[in-house]
């Protein structure tokens, strides 16, 4: 089968996935009932002609079918409604709280990702030693450690106790540090970015440590090393090649749930992100934004996991399309 074939294929089966996401979205948000309804039941005083007018505003008037092909061709557009509780488009919010998130999101997976290749190479080439086994035992505590805990801990030692690191939120309330926003901003982000960093570097070095001792007892890395190659080459050149194969899936899972993973760091750090956002739609019903939520969340998931599956044959043409 044909790269662009196999392309074409991926594509159509992610298509399907998200539309199916879509319907079991539009069908649970359904099932429970007028969300409008839901939400001024608690308030006394509102009239059933209020209720209506509402209703009809967000246009949860006419037949569950109606309503779903109008929200997905409305997502389809970019247009995702108008937030209940806010009433502000739900496309801004996303794109103001996902900026935040992504901006802690992805310089921690990129860092993790840097680290944690040179911990696994200098772990995998001396394989059964004392540095070995240290980075192993590191790694699986970074592992089991709670992210609520961890950040906690960064918390009391770098804010508290040294008092050298803001606590919370992405930017200063009154005086912005050294008077720059852009410096203040990058002071706020380095507590969460490190939490982020110590358990992607932990499990990236888990997995990548594992693959690469693996590669290393293969056949052509002995012919690599027989015919002179120096052993730099025959590590960073060959056996990483390879040994990234199965990590590409991990690193496919961080990417795609960029947006996803968010609600713990955002809340110990009170970081005005998407997943705090998220948290607070559900809190409030705030139906709108847990729809166009979930439907970014889902697109971001499947787009990437489609371009690991692509990265594969790139990385390694041994596997077939197929």
């Amino acid at each position: 089968m044909g790269t662009a074939r196999y392309i074409t294929r991926r594509l159509l089966f992610s298509l399907c996935l998200i539309w199916g996401v879509s319907v079991i979205l539009f069908a649970m948000i359904n099932a429970i009932g007028n969300p409008i309804e839901i939400l001024l039941a608690e308030r006394p005083g509102i009239t059933d002609d209020v209720i209506e007018a509402v209703t009809k505003y967000y246009g949860l008037d006419g037949s569950v079918t109606d309503r779903y092909f109008t929200w997905l061709w409305a997502i389809v557009r970019l247009d995702f409604g108008t937030s209940i509780i806010y009433n502000i488009p739900v496309s801004e919010m996303l794109i103001a709280y996902g900026f935040e998130t992504l901006k802690i999101q992805l310089p921690a997976i990129l860092i993790a990702l840097a680290v944690s290749v040179l911990i696994s190479v200098v772990a995998a080439t001396r394989q059964y030693s004392r540095v070995d086994f240290g980075v192993i035992a590191g790694a699986m505590v970074g592992h089991s450690l709670p992210g609520f805990l961890l950040g906690i801990i960064l918390i009391l030692i770098f804010s508290y106790w040294l008092g050298i690191l803001p606590s919370y939120g992405a930017y200063s309330t009154r005086n912005p540090l050294m008077g720059s926003e852009t410096i203040d901003g990058l002071w706020h982000m380095v507590l969460p970015v490190g939490m982020l960093v110590f358990f992607n570097t932990a499990t990236l070095t888990l997995l990548l440590r594992s693959s690469l001792v693996d590669v290393l007892r293969q056949d052509f890395i002995t012919a690599a090393r027989a015919s002179g190659l120096p052993e730099r080459r025959v590590v960073f050149g060959h056996a990483l090649r390879n040994a990234f194969i199965p990590v590409l899936t991990y690193l496919g899972i961080l990417f795609g749930l960029m947006l996803g993973t968010a609600p713990v760091t955002e809340t110990v750090f009170t970081w005005p992100g998407l997943g705090a956002l998220y948290i607070m739609a559900i809190q409030q019903l705030d139906y709108p934004v847990i729809m166009g939520s979930t439907m970014i969340i889902t697109v971001m998931l499947v787009t990437v996991t489609l371009l690991t599956d692509i990265a594969y044959v790139a990385i390694d043409p041994r596997i077939r399309l197929g």
